[in-house]
């Protein structure tokens, strides 16, 4: 920032400052570590792990003028020389602060919000503006009440035009962000389900985002979307406003061209001038973000010829992180690139779900874009790095990496560092030094590219891969959890491998989300989870008389129907001088698990006179939920489970826990007198049955896609596949061969009644499935290639979607069923992802 006189912050005097001197600052930061200027401000913000209040002192050592405190913090006797400013709430006046600064320059602001695409349509815009004004943007994703702030204090007088993003989760937060940001026009990405969970609905996150749009300067313009799932009313605007997805004489226009609708796109500009380029990566999502930075450029003043100098080799960086595990067991993730150390410090982050055995391996390329800072940065950098007890730390390419490298090995002996040219040799180091207990971190100035990654560690493309959407999980369980009574507690089940995804790092994961308890059907998939260092409480549904020792050691809590089993329990318990928490599990219907219910008074006297044992709970299961027809039953359910509960409680004995709604219980029932449930299927966003869909609204996490490896051209009356259950009906037929087969879970009964898609077009399975293959018709799609990518369930990189739900039906079965049953020779790529929901 530019040295800014705090004195024309008109809260500056209130705070405790004197307005008789200049009180220049040329630094405000709320990361003491970053502190490289004796006229800094520091801001002691509290956060949800940390409070800047305790930094203060490190503050004032790295050498900030002032620190910007709450009105109820009392500063230690032995605090260095730095003089406080005291606040009622220190956000809030950085927010102002930053608002003077807004104000004090004549930079002219482009406020972008939406729930998608900000930040690939800032950088996109930025790079043209870029062709002729001197610009800025706010640092990779800073869009919080926090980061818009800081992100305006980056701003310099020289200048002339800046992209602030603007994000909102909450009712009335962009009030604050229209107010400092001041912006003098808008563009408004697409809207969706994110944030619907704290949003309430959809009309209501378009009124938040319409709030900034609705401050834009009278003098400015705004570019919306026109969509069909929601309305945007224009009534209030007081600029001209544009919709970016349709034509207008006056702008530039990109569609796709109708000859190859997903690989190239066609645009015009209103000087004649036109273009046609090639989308290679982020076919979903290119069109838009071609349309709303190129207008948005236009209206500034770039020329055609600037815009295409810079489309003609632009392909889309994504933003989002992606994990995965090689086939010699070595974890991958694949980091969005880097601008600022706070980024780094959440790539770090990943390093937490390692094991003990695992060896660190960061592979760092530099941030983007260095500023008068990047010295500072650095080192902050290399403490982060040292702090994460990375083992090998790898640099790529000629950044000034060296007050990271002497922060490091001052910090870390152990680190081993090592320097490369490019990307292509660390490549070739790696390829030959990683073994399966490696966990390796790629973050840089650029991203790299999935396919290029896992080409080189898995010798070639990846033929079939299972997606899993990490920020969809996350959604969906915001959006699960505001529906419940709020001191509802949330089991996610994690049984059969986290149904087919990953039961260890869906563990981890969620504890990042405040799941506290894991459930699995036995005992020995807790003791998988217990050693790999998953530190939840564990519940297993089922425990087998021979299985009381592995409860006891590991620390299991257990469901319990028997009283063989709860004295098992108890001696093993007593021997180990421990205590094992038990749920008394109630057969009210289901008739697998449970005891009967006229046994479950006894069985709770029994738990509460053993010492060694805790009855934590007590749970039922409802047999069919899902189903509308079969309410009647589930009531009954509700109320014999009710009445057990009453009975045992009557007699003095205490229950901490009760739990009886699986997914389409919790999301159809409203069950207030039990204060747990156990979610499955929910969590990935899949549904038991349409009613449950139709209750909640959500996400979907999970994509199944493959790739094309041949082609055959059949005849008619030829057949096709094991059994000759299908002949060629046309002259000619076009039959592509997909490397998934019975073994990997596409069982036999899809064949002839499901389809996939191939380029947004439908490809019906023909012939019976193989163990290691399926066919399909591609006749009717034309230009199929071997090595084109084919969409099974979920959605895929066009933004085409085909339900997993359906694709279980039309084989007779359940989608439970469809992800359990996915083979052990399908990737799990985890990735996190704020996409649009297409479904």
């Amino acid at each position: 920032m530019d040295a800014f006189d705090l004195r024309n912050w008109k809260g500056f005097a209130t705070a405790g400052g004197s307005l008789d001197a200049p009180a220049i600052v040329d630094q405000i930061a709320i990361d003491s570590r970053r502190i490289d200027s004796p006229n800094s401000l520091f801001v002691a913000l509290k956060g949800e792990q940390s409070d800047g209040h305790c930094f203060i002192a490190q503050a004032a050592q790295a050498g900030a003028k002032y620190a910007l405190v709450s009105s109820h913090w009392t500063p230690p006797d032995s605090l260095p020389p730095i003089k406080l400013l005291s606040v009622s709430s220190p956000l809030e006046a950085l927010q102002s602060i930053s608002k003077s600064y807004r104000l004090s320059l004549k930079t002219k602001i482009i406020g972008i919000t939406g729930s998608f695409g900000k930040t690939m349509v800032k950088d996109l815009l930025l790079k043209l503006l870029k062709t002729k004004k001197n610009s800025a943007a706010s640092p990779e994703s800073f869009n919080s009440q926090i980061g818009v702030a800081l992100s305006l204090l980056t701003l310099r007088k020289h200048h002339e035009i800046a992209i602030i993003e603007a994000a909102v989760s909450h009712p009335n937060e962009m009030n604050a962000l229209a107010d400092i940001i001041r912006p003098d026009f808008t563009i408004l990405t697409p809207i969706g389900k994110k944030h619907l969970a704290t949003l309430q609905d959809l009309p209501t996150l378009v009124e938040e985002t319409m709030k900034l749009v609705e401050s834009t300067s009278s003098s400015g313009w705004s570019l919306l979307p026109q969509e069909d799932s929601y309305i945007i009313s224009t009534k209030s605007l007081q600029s001209p406003h544009y919709f970016w997805n349709n034509p207008h004489p006056q702008l530039p226009h990109a569609i796709l061209l109708p000859s190859s609708p997903l690989t190239h796109y066609h645009i015009t500009f209103p000087d004649a001038i036109q273009y046609t380029g090639e989308i290679k990566t982020g076919h979903a999502y290119f069109l838009n973000l071609i349309n709303m930075a190129s207008k948005g450029a236009w209206l500034i003043g770039i020329s055609s010829e600037d815009i295409l100098s810079i489309l003609q080799s632009y392909q889309p960086e994504p933003t989002r992180t992606e994990i995965w595990k090689s086939s010699i067991g070595t974890i991958f993730i694949n980091e969005s690139y880097c601008s600022d150390p706070q980024s780094v410090d959440s790539a770090l982050k990943h390093f937490d779900f390692a094991t003990a055995d695992n060896r660190k391996v960061f592979v760092f390329g530099g941030m983007r874009d260095q500023s008068d800072t990047s010295s500072t940065d650095y080192r902050r950098i290399g403490k982060a790095i040292a702090g994460s007890q990375v083992r090998n730390l790898l640099l790529i390419g000629k950044k000034p990496f060296k007050p990271l490298i002497d922060e490091v090995q001052k910090e870390s002996s152990e680190t081993e560092i090592l320097a490369f040219d490019n990307h292509q040799e660390c490549f070739f180091y790696l390829q030959q030094h990683l073994n399966g207990k490696d966990l390796v971190i790629f973050k840089g100035e650029n991203k790299l590219a999935l396919d290029t990654l896992t080409e080189t560690f898995n010798d070639s493309l990846t033929n079939n891969q299972c997606v899993v959407n990490l920020a969809a999980i996350q959604d969906n369980l915001r959006l699960i959890r505001s529906k419940l009574p709020p001191e509802t507690r949330i089991m996610v089940m994690v049984k059969a491998l986290a149904y087919g995804t990953d039961d260890v790092r869906m563990s981890k994961f969620l504890e990042k989300n405040n799941i506290d308890i894991l459930g699995v059907s036995y005992v020995d998939e807790g003791v998988v989870l217990k050693r790999a260092g998953v530190r939840q409480a564990i519940f297993s549904i089922n425990t087998a008389l021979y299985e009381t020792a592995k409860v006891v050691k590991w620390g299991l809590e257990a469901g319990v129907s028997d009283a063989k089993i709860i004295k098992a329990l108890a001696e093993e318990a007593t021997a180990c001088n421990k205590k094992v928490k038990v749920h008394l599990h109630v057969n009210t219907g289901m008739g697998r698990f449970g005891c009967r219910q006229e046994e479950a008074l006894q069985l709770a006297q029994l738990i509460h006179s053993l010492p060694s044992l805790e009855l934590e709970g007590i749970m039922t299961h409802f047999a069919c939920s899902e189903d509308p027809k079969e309410d009647d039953f589930t009531y009954h359910q509700v109320e014999t489970f009710d009445h057990i509960i009453a009975t045992i409680e009557k007699t003095g004995i205490s229950i901490k826990w009760k739990h009886a709604a699986n997914s389409s219980g919790a999301i159809r029932f409203q069950l207030p007198q039990y204060n747990m449930v156990r979610l499955g299927l929910a969590v990935y966003g899949l549904y038991g049955s349409d009613e449950s869909r139709q209750k909640l609204d959500l996400r979907l996490a999970v994509s199944l896609t493959s790739r094309i490896v041949g082609i055959n051209i059949c005849k008619m009356g030829e057949s096709i596949s094991y059994g000759r259950k299908y002949r060629v009906k046309r002259d000619e037929q076009k039959i592509a061969v997909l490397p998934i087969g019975y073994f990997d879970g596409m069982h036999r009964h899809y064949g002839g009644k499901a389809h996939v898609l191939i380029r947004g077009q439908k490809a019906p399975m023909v012939g019976n499935i193989c163990m290691d293959n399926l066919m399909v018709d591609v006749t009717d799609i034309p230009n199929t290639e071997v090595g084109d990518k084919v969409l099974i369930f979920g959605e895929d990189e066009f933004g085409y979607y085909l339900s997993p739900e359906e694709l279980a039906s039309s084989g007779g079965s359940i989608v439970h069923e469809l992800m359990t049953c996915l083979g052990p020779r399908i990737p799990r790529i985890f990735v996190f992802e704020e996409s649009k929901q297409v479904r």
